[in-house]
C-alpha cells in the first residue's frame, strides 16, 4: 500500500503536514474547515472550492516519481500482485502501472460520475470544464459531476473491498 509520501517529490503536497500540507493551505477557499473541500455534503451545497482546487491537482500537472516507476518495475518483473494506493493523483497509471494491478482506495481523477443519476462522464469532459473555471454538470440530469475521488461521507470503491479479500497486501508507508 502506498500513500501521499510517494507523490510529495512530484510536488503534490500531502494532506496533513503542518505548514506545507494541503489542509493547512486552503484559506483562499473560505471553507468552514479544511476537510470540507472533500466532504460530499459540502460539495452538494458549494462545489466551487473543490473545482478550484481540482484545477491545481489535476493529472497532467505532475510527473511520476522514482517510486512510481519502481512500482511499475515490480509489476514488469512479476513481483507485484497489486498496488493498493491511497493517492488520487493517477501517477501510478502515468508511470505505466496497469489498472488491473492498481487498487485506488480513495478513487482517482481517472473517472467521473454524476452524484445524482450516476451517469459516467469522461476524464476529458471534466478536465475541460475544470480548466474553464466552471462547475461540471451532468449532461443527462443537470446534477453535479465529480471525479471518482472518495469524499468524506462516501464509501470506498467496491474494488477496494473485493481485492482486499482476494489479496493479502504488503504495506509500504512513510510518515
Amino acid at each position: 500500500m502506498t500513500g501521499a509520501g510517494i507523490s510529495v517529490a512530484a510536488g503534490i503536497p500531502d494532506f496533513r503536514t503542518p505548514g506545507t500540507g494541503l489542509y493547512d493551505n486552503l484559506q483562499k477557499y473560505n471553507l468552514p474547515e479544511p476537510t470540507a473541500v472533500f466532504d460530499i455534503e459540502f460539495f452538494r451545497e458549494n462545489p466551487k472550492p473543490f473545482f478550484l482546487l481540482a484545477k491545481e491537482l489535476y493529472p497532467g500537472n505532475f510527473k511520476p516519481t522514482k517510486t512510481h516507476y519502481f512500482i511499475r518495475l515490480l509489476h514488469e518483473k512479476g513481483l507485484l500482485l497489486r498496488n493498493f494506493t491511497q493517492n488520487i493523483d493517477t501517477l501510478e497509471r502515468l508511470a505505466g502501472v496497469p489498472g488491473d494491478a492498481l487498487v485506488e482506495a480513495h478513487g482517482s481523477f481517472s473517472d467521473a460520475h454524476c452524484i445524482d443519476c450516476q451517469k459516467e462522464h469522461s476524464f476529458e469532459f471534466v478536465k475541460e470544464i475544470v480548466f474553464s473555471d466552471k462547475i461540471a454538470r451532468c449532461t443527462s440530469c443537470g446534477g453535479l459531476v465529480k471525479p471518482d475521488i472518495v469524499f468524506f461521507g462516501e464509501s470506498l470503491p467496491n474494488r477496494f473491498y473485493d481485492k482486499l479479500q482476494e489479496d493479502f497486501p504488503v504495506f509500504v508507508t512513510s510518515s
